[in-house]
């Protein structure tokens, strides 16, 4: 008798080994083709098997900057963004919106005496960044961003954080209307390789207009920690004064 093997793909195997940490039974998609074990994963099935990005980074606060902004995640964007701010603003002091404030590392970035807020839909993320001083905004950027006065905030940031939302255009709206000097985005080329391999659905809105732009260039942003795909960012700056 001829002792099966299991023939997987690389990104199968990727796939298999996410759906394992989180407790999904993938032995169903093993099957038997008369000699060997295959496993076969389809679109859908990956779909079927997306988690809410409310999950994801809820579980993955404890680790974030570690991995996120070490050697693994290679977060060049935020440094990138730290350095356009900079450039522009010498006078280091004011109120900063922080747009998917994740667990507040834009303040360790930032030099000056500034006042930070952050919205976050993740709990276990605004833990840490309330513990950096941040005033916090627990809710969704779609249910928080309407709620927040014209021209509240000297400075808006939104970094790496907009791919989560579906439908960006009524985002952007606001975040013009509540910055008060200036604007800085970074939104990241979301491409379909990321899509299949990555467990929280995600949107590519990286060849949206931005009007008003005084920096907008793309650069190699960032890696990802769980699929290793590195995702190019496209970092903007837009001047209200």
């Amino acid at each position: 008798m001829i002792s099966p093997r299991i023939y997987i793909t690389e990104r199968a195997l990727h796939i298999y080994e996410i759906f394992g940490k989180m407790g999904v039974d993938i032995g169903k998609f093993i099957v038997h083709d008369g000699v060997n074990l295959v496993l076969k994963l389809q679109w859908n099935d990956v779909m079927s098997f997306k988690i809410s990005a409310q999950k994801f980074y809820n579980d993955f606060a404890p680790n974030y900057e570690s991995k996120f902004c070490g050697s693994q995640g290679d977060a060049q964007h935020v440094n990138e963004a730290a350095a356009i701010f900079h450039k522009y603003h010498r006078n280091n002091h004011g109120h900063i919106l922080d747009i998917g404030c994740g667990t507040g590392l834009l303040k360790d970035l930032l030099q000056g005496e500034f006042e930070y807020t952050g919205i976050d839909v993740f709990e276990n993320m605004l833990h840490y960044a309330s513990e950096r001083g941040y005033k916090v905004i627990h809710q969704s950027v779609v249910d928080a961003l309407p709620e927040i006065p014209d021209a509240s905030y000297d400075f808006v940031f939104a970094l790496s954080s907009l791919l989560f939302v579906e439908d960006i255009h009524p985002i952007l709206t606001h975040i013009s209307r509540i910055a008060r000097q200036s604007i800085l985005l970074s939104l990241d080329e979301v491409t379909q390789e990321y899509r299949n391999n990555f467990t929280v659905a995600v949107f590519d809105h990286s060849k949206v207009h931005i009007s008003g732009a005084k920096e907008d260039y793309l650069i190699r942003g960032w890696t990802s920690c769980t699929t290793g795909i590195t995702v190019n960012t496209r970092m903007i700056y837009v001047p209200k004064i």
